[in-house]
């Protein structure tokens, strides 16, 4: 082959390696994950609290399908709770809920790796008044006291949520779902 040829055939293949790179167009739009189709069709986003701050996490929903069982993978916690202002992160109906992570992607000691619980009210929280809750009901549970509040703060740091499930304000419900998610282009 010449040197003449090689040239010419540079935009050919760099054309074609693109294209299969390339998203499908059906796989390039995100949705919000409360109108995701079921069964789950690509990647759905909401929001999730870290740090304080809203962000955007996308979650690619194929995905979320083949980690059942990740146990050399480092996670971190995806903690479901009552929402934390007037507007809910997840609005599936009856299980209105907010997120809440660790780290955020820009962080260091970030893994895309999340471990979800569900954040409920302990009886010795809910009997000292210091745990406030609104009753939620997940798709195909029983109503839960998702917390609110601990002694008056909102949850919207996991170090909060950790230190008031050491205080036994709170449990921890492990949910035993791993999935992926990663910060998506509004964030």
């Amino acid at each position: 082959m010449t040197k003449r040829s090689t040239i010419r055939n540079v935009p050919a293949t760099t054309a074609t390696v693109l294209a299969l790179m390339a998203p499908s167009a059906a796989q390039a739009r995100v949705i919000d994950c409360v109108v995701q189709p079921q069964p789950p069709q690509g990647a759905c986003y909401e929001p999730v609290w870290v740090n304080g701050q809203q962000i955007i996490m996308v979650f690619p929903q194929a995905a979320a399908r083949t980690f059942n069982n990740v146990p050399s993978a480092r996670q971190q916690p995806f903690y479901v709770l009552a929402p934390q202002t007037g507007t809910a992160q997840g609005r599936v109906p009856g299980f209105f809920h907010d997120h809440v992570i660790a780290t955020a992607p820009s962080e260091g000691g970030f893994t895309p790796f999340m471990h979800g619980y569900l954040v409920i009210c302990s009886p010795e929280g809910i009997s000292t008044g210091a745990c406030t809750f609104n009753v939620e009901t997940p798709p195909g549970g029983a109503p839960l006291p998702l917390t609110k509040s601990v002694t008056g703060y909102d949850l919207t740091f996991a170090a909060d949520i950790q230190a008031a499930a050491n205080a036994g304000l709170v449990v921890l419900v492990d949910t035993g779902a791993v999935f992926l998610g990663t910060v998506g282009p509004s964030s």
